[in-house]
């Protein structure tokens, strides 16, 4: 493809172009659709209580959790490994690596953002009655909207780092449940979390993301049902502390795109 008279710049507008191609032809399109009904799911079993109802509300936000993280890692998965010959040999070409992965980073922002904008739909539309009037950084949609992208981006990231860690799509298929059995038992409303568990969550994208959803949603001044549920830590509805949260997710996909440019650079050492 390219070789090192490109600039690196030159490199990601060509591979971008690439993903935007396959975007068609590929009908990769249809993420869409399946993303709109893993939500309309999520949004039929729901309980009518969300947003009027602490324990609902929680519930419900770990669905959407649930949802966003699946809808990013599954984006991505098999993205860089299934190419993984190719790459070999264009980065012995002169290419670089940091310019395919931004490629697909940026060509990812704009697939998630379509799918953050179809969950902030079809939740809004099911819940048009009970819109919280909570208004931590913008207005309610707007902040949710923030929120799903945000947890759909960073599970893309997580995802496009283990499919630049492995070397074949059955691999990447293979670890891909572990990943996602990690950030749903670790967001902290299944099981209760002591010790190394505990610590272990502060590094997952559910946590986070669960608890800006609650404080998106004013779950803190929502009635509740003390024998059933206490009321969780870090969801004061204050516009610091989604800040904070936010910052959390975009620290975590930061971290994700660096490990996975540097686990690439070594395509070269495979043994094939």
């Amino acid at each position: 493809m390219a070789n090192n008279r490109i600039s690196r710049w030159g490199q990601v507008k060509v591979y971008l172009g690439k993903c935007f191609r396959l975007f068609g032809t590929e009908k990769q399109w249809k993420n869409f659709i399946s993303t709109f009904i893993i939500v309309v799911l999520i949004a039929i079993v729901t309980g009518d209580d969300m947003f009027d109802a602490y324990n609902a509300t929680r519930k419900g936000a770990f669905a959407l959790v649930c949802a966003c993280i699946w809808i990013g890692i599954f984006n991505s998965i098999q993205s860089i490994c299934r190419e993984r010959a190719i790459i070999k040999r264009e980065h012995r070409s002169g290419v670089h690596i940091s310019s395919y992965i931004f490629a697909h980073v940026i060509y990812e922002f704009f697939v998630c953002s379509v799918e953050a904008f179809i969950v902030l739909l079809v939740t809004v539309v099911r819940y048009i009655n009970q819109i919280p009037d909570v208004h931590v950084i913008t207005i309610f949609p707007i902040d949710l909207f923030f929120a799903f992208l945000l947890i759909i981006f960073s599970s893309d990231a997580l995802a496009l780092l283990v499919s630049s860690g492995v070397k074949s799509e059955q691999m990447a298929m293979t670890i891909m449940p572990f990943v996602l059995i990690i950030q749903l038992l670790m967001a902290g409303l299944v099981f209760e979390l002591e010790g190394f568990t505990e610590k272990l969550s502060t590094l997952t994208i559910s946590r986070w993301g669960l608890n800006a959803i609650c404080v998106i949603s004013g779950a803190e001044d929502l009635k509740y049902n003390p024998m059933v549920e206490e009321i969780a830590d870090g969801i004061e509805s204050t516009a610091g502390n989604l800040f904070s949260l936010f910052g959390r997710l975009i620290l975590f996909t930061i971290i994700y795109i660096v490990i996975a440019i540097i686990l690439l650079n070594r395509v070269d050492s495979d043994q094939r």
